[in-house]
């Protein structure tokens, strides 16, 4: 940071001196040198390397601050009931109460923010200093009711992109390939995925689905109107109870514990691939939810049941 801080106490709009003595006693644990009886604390450098050089007259300044002396400059002024200023374009102070705004110089009560002691710390020093900008407002995700939280299972992530369907930033996009021969390079926001768009104007499907396990509407809506996920393997969207399962995210041995229902499934599956007791045991104690070996939770929307199906490289 190229400007400095000051730390001043005003009274009806006038400079009166720092209690010197507080300031020393903050300051000087963080002075990389021994500092003479009686004389101020010229140098700080705090716990992660930053430094400013430090000037006291009747207040104190922090020259070129580093982020870690933020802090200390806080406990100043909180010691010491004074303002913190930042002079340039624009100006800015921090004052720990009402009453302390109606002493500044008339030109700095209108630019002041009020920050409690219990709340002025380096981070509120950094935010004035810094602005963090305001979150973008996006609009509400549309309903998947086979994939309801795409936003959790990383299907969906917040992003300023251009969707290569309906050319508009939705402030969401897909994150899954898009497949289909006329399909252009890009991703698709979640937007023309649920609302058909995707595969009305390019013939585009996000899953593949085994039609006859349920019925081909609920089939269409899957492969054309669902966001898919990432898998190892290229498999069909699995189905319970005639109806497409509710896809609730990848899961490991951990997750799978509290769905003892799933894994008596993942069993069965083990064993429909010829795998004995031990192999079966061996494969689901070790399925890690980010690793190569892993397993996709399901819900059945008729019964309720939970079921996963694994997946590995």
């Amino acid at each position: 940071m190229g400007f400095a801080i000051r730390v001043y106490k005003f009274r009806e709009g006038e400079v009166v001196p720092v209690d010197a003595s507080v300031v020393r006693e903050v300051l000087e644990p963080y002075a990389p040198y021994d500092v003479p009886d009686g004389q101020s604390v010229e140098w700080v450098r705090a716990a992660d390397g930053s430094e400013a050089d430090v000037h006291l007259d009747h207040g104190v300044a922090f020259d070129r601050p580093g982020p870690g002396v933020l802090d200390p400059i806080a406990e100043v002024a909180r010691r010491t009931r004074a303002a913190v200023l930042l002079f340039g374009d624009p100006a800015a102070a921090i004052v720990t109460c009402e009453e302390d705004r109606a002493h500044l110089p008339e030109d700095l009560r209108e630019v002041a923010v009020v920050a409690p002691s219990s709340v002025l710390t380096g981070a509120t020093i950094q935010q004035v200093i810094r602005p963090r900008p305001e979150p973008r407002p996006r609009p509400a995700l549309p309903p998947f009711p086979y994939h309801p939280d795409p936003v959790a299972t990383g299907s969906v992530t917040a992003a300023a992109e251009t969707c290569v369907c309906c050319g508009y930033d939705q402030g969401w996009i897909c994150t899954g390939p898009v497949y289909g021969a006329d399909v252009p390079d890009g991703r698709v926001c979640p937007y023309c995925v649920a609302f058909g768009t995707a595969a009305e104007r390019y013939g585009a499907f996000f899953n593949e689905v085994e039609a006859r396990r349920m019925p081909d509407d609920v089939a269409r809506r899957i492969r054309e109107r669902t966001p898919n996920f990432a898998t190892w393997q290229d498999w069909d969207w699995p189905a319970h109870c005639g109806d497409g399962g509710v896809f609730l995210g990848a899961v490991g041995a951990e997750e799978l514990r509290s769905h003892p229902q799933a894994l008596d499934h993942l069993r069965r599956q083990c064993a429909e691939w010829g795998w004995g007791p031990e192999t079966t045991e061996g494969f689901v104690g070790a399925l890690d939810k980010d690793g190569g070996q892993t397993a996709y939770l399901f819900r059945c929307r008729l019964c309720d049941t939970h079921f996963a199906h694994a997946d590995f490289t």
